[in-house]
């Protein structure tokens, strides 16, 4: 067998992990349009990572992944230890604001998800631990692309992006506008372009030798809350990334 077909095998599963992790149980229907993948494949690569425990089965033949990916997702978590001082001050931000803290790394054309303080408005956010953004959407995502990309040119000529809402950001003009209004200002600010009715505050973290960018720190919760107390939030959130950036190498 050619070193091609495993390296396809492990490319399709781990987009399919991806795929449950972002959207939740879905139909192998669902799932081979989203992947671009034939129906037949899903069912042998469902029934693969059932085999280990992975993936399970659920009514109406949705497949979900099983708890165990939590104790793989903590494991994962405590290798980072570059962000120890992340918690404490995810806690802070979100205790003094009451609104949901979170810190994302770059990860392949997107911003993941790798701890979180809960805010009021938890259940109505897309974001969470193990989940990611794309670069062009959302605080966490716009941070990456603003701060984290030294030329986003060769990422934007795949625009225009699938919307999440009408006020997604979804073509090149529009995301290079909000780049250069970003890099100016030093934060972002996401006004329901990934959910309606959320509103979100993103802000670069650097290395302190290097200035490096290695993530973005963000708070969401209620866009009506978000637009009338923006200034304070602000101030907060640019005092935790200094913070936390001057806590890494």
């Amino acid at each position: 067998m050619s070193v091609e077909r495993p390296m396809m095998i492990l490319q399709r599963t781990a987009e399919l992990v991806e795929l449950l992790a972002e959207r939740g149980a879905l139909t192998p229907a669902e799932i081979a349009e989203h992947v671009d993948t034939p129906r037949s494949s899903v069912y042998r690569l469902g029934d693969a990572l059932r085999e280990v425990g992975l993936a399970e089965q659920v009514p109406e033949s949705h497949i979900r992944l099983t708890r165990r990916w939590l104790r793989l997702a903590d494991a994962a978590r405590a290798g980072l230890s570059e962000w120890e001082a992340a918690r404490d001050v995810l806690d802070d931000l979100s205790g003094s604001t009451r609104q949901t803290a979170f810190l994302s790394v770059p990860r392949g054309e997107g911003s993941i998800c790798v701890e979180w303080a809960r805010g009021d408005a938890i259940n109505v956010l897309l974001l969470k631990p193990g989940r990611s953004l794309p670069l062009y959407a959302g605080a966490a995502g716009r941070v990456t692309l603003a701060f984290g990309l030294d030329d986003p040119a060769p990422y934007l000529t795949k625009a225009p992006f699938e919307a999440y809402t009408k006020r997604t950001l979804t073509t090149a003009t529009k995301l290079r506008k909000d780049i250069l209004q970003s890099r100016k200002q030093g934060y972002v600010i996401s006004d329901c372009d990934v959910t309606d009715g959320i509103g979100a505050l993103g802000a670069p973290l650097l290395r302190t030798k290097s200035g490096a960018f290695a993530g973005a720190i963000s708070l969401a919760g209620l866009a009506e809350e978000f637009n009338e107390r923006r200034g304070e939030f602000v101030e907060m959130l640019l005092a935790a990334a200094e913070t936390l950036s001057s806590s890494l190498p």
